[in-house]
């Protein structure tokens, strides 16, 4: 009788070296899906603004009274990213934020809120000659399973960020786009709103955004805003976005819900 022991030996090696690859192919999915959702550094954010020319620290004289004092600003912060590629991840947002405000040398304002090391929103808005602010564009980043998606919008040259006047009611729209995808957004005001902010009671403008966005990612979103009516500062903000986006591994759904509260008016300079 024929011994039977080499095939069982054979099967037992093939048994193994498809442990092996699968130990192997899993190791290769975590490096290339594994997530970075550090906290953004407020005291980077500080040196960031240092970094920039002394004059995108200063408002110019034209820009005096009508924009927020350059500098980083803390605000209290609650909610989270999810996106659904390659399973559900979901990046919770810090209790702490900051937003920087500089200038350029156009004399135009930059406004970046940093929420993680990986994920932030920035506006590029320029002040007309009636007074209201002209929408330049538009930037965020986010990062999910290893992939980094960073995005800059240019927006139409009558797409407005905020006009000269606040009246209730008031209302205007801006046209964003990248190649194949378009945001387009129409903000309201809603009317004054009083909040206490440093101790004091502190009068603000509640303004809503609400976007749709249209092409390889369709969603949409409603952002309420709190600012100081002269020059603009967020007091405080709401942000509900649903979106989904086609690419290589299928349709990926994402969503976001957030609030922030301005700490202090005074920033870090």
């Amino acid at each position: 009788m024929r011994s039977r022991r080499p095939a069982r030996r054979s099967w037992l090696l093939v048994g193994l070296g498809v442990v092996a690859c699968a130990a192997a192919a899993l190791a290769a999915y975590l490096a290339l899906t594994r997530e970075t959702a550090q906290p953004a550094s407020v005291s980077q954010a500080v040196e960031q603004l240092r970094a920039l020319p002394a004059a995108a620290r200063e408002l110019p004289p034209a820009l005096r009274g009508r924009a927020p004092t350059p500098g980083v600003y803390r605000y209290t912060t609650g909610g989270s990213e999810v996106s659904h590629v390659l399973g559900t991840r979901r990046h919770a947002y810090p209790a702490r934020t900051t937003v920087a405000v500089s200038t350029t040398a156009a004399g135009c304002l930059r406004t970046r809120w940093d929420v993680l090391a990986t994920r932030f929103d920035a506006v590029l808005a320029c002040r007309r000659p009636d007074g209201s602010w002209r929408l330049v564009s538009q930037s965020d980043e986010h990062e999910f399973a290893g992939h980094i998606d960073r995005r800059t919008y240019v927006c139409t040259p009558d797409s407005t960020y905020r006009p000269a006047r606040l009246a209730p009611g008031t209302s205007w729209r801006s046209h964003c786009s990248i190649d194949g995808t378009t945001t387009a957004d129409r903000s309201t005001v809603l009317g004054p709103r009083t909040f206490t902010l440093d101790g004091r009671r502190t009068r603000t403008v509640l303004l809503r955004t609400r976007t749709h966005v249209s092409g390889d990612t369709i969603g949409t979103g409603t952002t309420d805003t709190w600012i100081l009516p002269r020059t603009g500062l967020i007091v405080r903000r709401a942000i509900d976005n649903a979106s989904r986006t086609e690419t290589i591994v299928g349709d990926v759904a994402y969503e976001e819900q957030a609030t922030l509260a301005l700490s202090s008016p005074r920033p870090l300079r």
